[in-house]
């Protein structure tokens, strides 16, 4: 039997709700939407049973997985049959005992806006892209429960995006208790993931060269062969994000399962130098490292319920090592390509596949060396050329390396790690001229490309930090809010420059496959 790999098939994940129509503006929107008007007619709902307004049935999207509190699924969000709604109202899958910021239901236009801007960079330059946003609806309630001004009430906004599969659709939720109202209407959660994880093998990713000619008359194997690339576009994401110092709060649920990423309320900028290394700031950092074993406990978690409803244990065991072996040496080879990108390193003159071992040396000198100078990295204004102290160093070793003298704060030639990461650095630049798959070229040219490409990388970028570009939305919003074509203009505008930065800074990393 074929099942569907659409969010419609999964009908044991969707429970109805009623939404009253609410008055709204569009104050962003997808180049690519054609009807703009219909869109917002289908979307300007929320949930109020005060309401007397015309009423519409949406469905709430169990879910399980980690990063969703008590909760049983998407608790704010409302599915139509053709849009995603964020930000509609507290829906039936709000979990007893679960903290204000995730019962509420409402999603602060800030938070939107803010959103939406980073869907439509992080789809540009992520190897398997974003979820992008097709509007943001602001609408005339307000609430002082968004979460997205330090003070005061936030106008609720509605975005809507287009369905999607996510791996957390075949978890279980085992914290989530119904409330009182609910709790005759839902099927056990248990029983839910018996009965939608029949689907999950149809929603898995097929690998560009399609499955093996095994895999084509054993689903069993076609099954292995699928979450292997489910595993391998995980990590390449992470890998991306670990590389640019881009903390998700990724999940189970934050993850479709074709590899692109979603929601972005929580993204944060972590870039070194751009803040000062504070605890705070080291508590975000240590977050971002944890973020990949986030996803890769859902994939074991996959492997749990195939081998326990579909399969059998033998099953499990199986393929959760292969997924381990799969997405750990995908995520470490991804961050070594990752970093030497930023680095300016042509990693396109790599043989495919193979990073050689000086290489990888330099990577892990220079982050080390970061990591012991974090507290002197830190910059609140650049110098009058416009340099970071990440730039500086990098163009210190890049001319130390050609035996030119160059002013620093203090002294590298009497730092022994600075020394020890010079070393690595020329060791590593002869290595790239002979391993080089597009010519030898001259040392000085291939030195000259790297210093500027890495400056391009290494380059300040705290306006993009949260604080900032949430004060930049506020002050629009809050001068504007009358004008919803200005606020559409001045927030394309924004999207525009973030993402032109955003390429020249993050760039973008085509996934090698690497063997495993």
């Amino acid at each position: 039997m074929k099942y569907s790999s659409s969010l419609a098939g999964l009908t044991d994940n969707l429970v109805p709700f009623t939404a009253r129509r609410v008055t709204s503006s569009l104050i962003w929107c997808a180049q690519d939407v054609r009807n703009t008007e219909a869109l917002r007619k289908a979307c300007s709902y929320i949930i109020n049973p005060a309401s007397s307004a015309s009423a519409k049935i949406f469905l709430a999207e169990r879910y399980g997985g980690s990063g969703i509190q008590r909760n049983g699924g998407g608790a704010r969000c409302g599915f139509d049959g053709n849009y995603q709604v964020k930000g509609i109202g507290a829906n039936p899958l709000v979990g007893e005992g679960t903290d204000g910021r995730h019962s509420n239901g409402a999603l602060g236009a800030i938070h939107a806006i803010y959103e939406a801007l980073w869907g439509e960079v992080l789809a540009q330059i992520l190897p398997y892209g974003a979820v992008r946003a097709r509007a943001v609806l602001l609408t005339d309630v307000y609430t002082d429960k968004a979460f997205d001004r330090s003070q005061g009430k936030s106008r609720r906004a509605l975005l809507v995006r287009d369905p999607v599969v996510r791996p957390a659709h075949f978890e279980r939720a085992p914290y989530f208790r119904p409330q009182p109202g609910y709790a005759g209407q839902l099927i056990h959660d248990a029983q839910r993931v018996r009965s939608v994880i029949r689907m999950l093998p149809a929603n898995l990713p097929v690998p560009a060269e399609g499955v093996s000619t095994d895999a084509q008359h054993d689903p069993r194997l076609a099954c292995i062969e699928r979450l292997c690339e489910l595993a391998r576009r995980e990590a390449w994401q992470m890998a991306y994000c670990r590389t640019r110092f881009l903390r998700l709060t990724t999940s189970p649920s934050n993850i479709t399962m074709d590899g692109r990423l979603m929601d972005f309320n929580g993204l944060s900028c972590l870039f070194p130098g751009d803040y000062p290394d504070d605890f705070g700031h080291r508590l975000r950092l240590t977050e971002l490292i944890k973020e990949p074993v986030v996803l890769y406990q859902g994939l074991a978690d996959l492997c749990l319920y195939l081998g326990k409803y579909l399969f059998d244990s033998e099953f499990t065991l199986m393929v959760r090592q292969k997924i381990e072996v799969t997405f750990q040496k995908t995520f470490h080879e991804a961050c070594y390509y990752g970093y030497l990108e930023q680095l300016g390193i042509p990693t396109e003159l790599l043989p495919e596949g193979e990073i050689p071992s000086a290489l990888k040396q330099l990577v892990d000198g220079f982050m080390s060396l970061v990591n012991r100078r974090g507290g002197n990295l830190h910059s609140p204004d650049p110098d009058g050329n416009g340099d970071s102290p990440l730039q500086k160093l990098v163009s210190e070793l890049i001319h130390r390396s050609q035996e030119h003298t160059f002013a620093l704060d203090k002294a590298p030639e009497r730092d022994v790690h600075f020394n020890e990461t010079l070393r690595c650095f020329i060791q590593g630049i002869r290595c790239l001229k002979q391993v080089s798959t597009k010519g030898k070229g001259d040392n000085s040219s291939l030195l000259t490309g790297i210093e500027q490409h890495a400056r391009k990388r290494l380059q300040p970028r705290k306006w993009l930090g949260k604080a900032c570009l949430s004060e930049e939305i506020a002050t629009l919003l809050d001068e504007h809010s009358d004008n919803p074509y200005y606020l559409r203009e001045a927030f394309s505008d924004m999207g525009t420059r973030m993402q032109a930065f955003s390429r020249e800074a993050f760039g973008q990393v085509n996934p090698v496959r690497i063997a495993v």
